[in-house]
């Protein structure tokens, strides 16, 4: 396991800002620090919500993915995660998840980092 720092080291260098063509970058991060996979991630969508905990409109939406790409450039695993939070009168389950509020974005954002780590098949629960 390496810090996001070593990887941002490696994507800033000169090196790096010639990747052959069509070369992931989590490619070139795995092969330069010597790992076996890369971490990589995206956000899509990331809206906060407009209006407070009882009533928002838009409500708080999130998006975003993640891959573990190998050094080989195959990718190992591939996960995703969107939600646009709706009303109790739509999702009373979910509604009731989250208290019976409209959660803010970061909240949301958490839950679904928790939810994308659950299908997360690398280590066990106890290492994360």
């Amino acid at each position: 396991m390496l810090s996001p720092s070593e990887a941002a080291k490696v994507l800033a260098s000169r090196t790096t800002a010639q990747l052959p063509a069509g070369q992931s970058p989590a490619v070139t991060v795995a092969k330069q620090l010597r790992a076996d996979a890369s971490l990589i991630g995206q956000v899509l969508v990331y809206q906060e919500r407009v209006g407070g905990r009882f009533g928002a409109n838009p409500p708080a939406t999130v998006g975003f993915e993640a891959k573990v790409v190998a050094a080989d450039g195959q990718v190992l695993w591939e996960g995703n995660y969107y939600e646009r939070q709706r009303p109790m009168t739509e999702d009373v389950a979910g509604f009731i998840q989250r208290h019976g509020v409209f959660v803010t974005v970061e909240e949301l954002a958490t839950y679904g980092v928790e939810h994308l780590l659950l299908e997360f098949p690398f280590g066990t629960v106890g290492e994360r």
